[in-house]
């Protein structure tokens, strides 16, 4: 096989890319949960993970005797596969408000690397988190149930918000227990249908409106008069305000640490001493 192009050759970090050759590794393409579009993702080192597009300035790989000058990556992070599952739970209820085998389910997504999702679900066990199951002939079939989901997804919630509760973070350490909650109620709702944000923050009694931080960071809008009545945030927005400072913080500690070890370019040129 010929060598590929520079322009071919991409960096990618995710489970599974260092295993052994041979390992199974797929790159497919299934509809976002939230927004339904087409969105990529790898199967790898037993599960999936969603992959996203990372770009520093001024930045270079070195892959072998090439030089990636455009410096960008892919990061490939585990997702869970039945938040990918759950609006096309929906629509098979929708279309057939019946039982159904997990590969029918699976055909819902229009997308002909679906079926590489059963490897992940374990033969279909964990849809019973989602979904009402019935057995016939040794086969398993699921019908969607609100009620599961909604607990299912305020559990994730809580497991979440623990997570950052225990992250040595400073961005989590000043919030209260609702900023907290919000936040991670966010973070699942990046994967969640508008209908489902809503009954999330209802299970977790999320307010329409949280209390302002004692120190609010900066308005966005920089044209807006103090005296103006702010609109409605609702907890959502909230933790995606409370995303976005943590990144901030956490990237601008990494640029500190980075810098601090790092030698000037032309210290490379110099003349060596005598």
């Amino acid at each position: 096989m010929a060598a590929p192009k520079p322009a071919d050759t991409r960096v990618v970090i995710g489970r599974g890319m260092a295993s052994e050759e041979g390992a199974p590794r797929h790159f497919i393409t299934l509809p976002d949960p939230r927004t339904g579009q087409p969105a990529s993702y790898l199967l790898a080192g037993g599960c999936l993970q969603e992959i996203n597009w990372y770009k520093q300035q001024y930045s270079s790989w070195f892959v072998g005797d090439q030089v990636l000058s455009d410096g960008g990556l892919y990061l490939c992070s585990p997702v869970d596969p039945l938040l990918l599952l759950l609006p096309l739970l929906e629509r098979a209820r929708e279309q057939q408000n019946v039982f159904q085998d997990l590969e029918q389910i699976l055909s819902m997504a229009a997308s002909p690397s679906a079926h590489l999702l059963a490897s992940v679900l374990g033969g279909g066990e964990q849809l019973g988190c989602l979904c009402d199951v019935k057995e016939a002939g040794g086969q398993r079939y699921y019908r969607l149930n609100d009620e599961l989901v909604v607990a299912w997804l305020t559990l994730k919630a809580q497991q979440a918000k623990a997570a950052l509760q225990a992250s040595p973070s400073a961005a989590f350490s000043g919030m209260d227990e609702l900023a907290v909650t919000a936040y991670a109620a966010g973070l699942l709702g990046e994967y969640l249908a508008q209908h489902w944000q809503d009954r999330l923050a209802s299970a977790l009694q999320l307010p329409e409106e949280l209390p302002q931080p004692a120190h609010p960071p900066p308005a966005a809008d920089h044209g807006s008069q103090p005296s103006e009545k702010k609109p409605r945030l609702d907890p959502k927005e909230a933790a995606k305000h409370k995303a976005a400072e943590a990144r901030q913080a956490a990237k601008a500690a990494k640029l500190a640490k980075e810098a601090s070890g790092m030698r000037k370019l032309s210290s490379f040129f110099g003349p060596r001493p005598e």
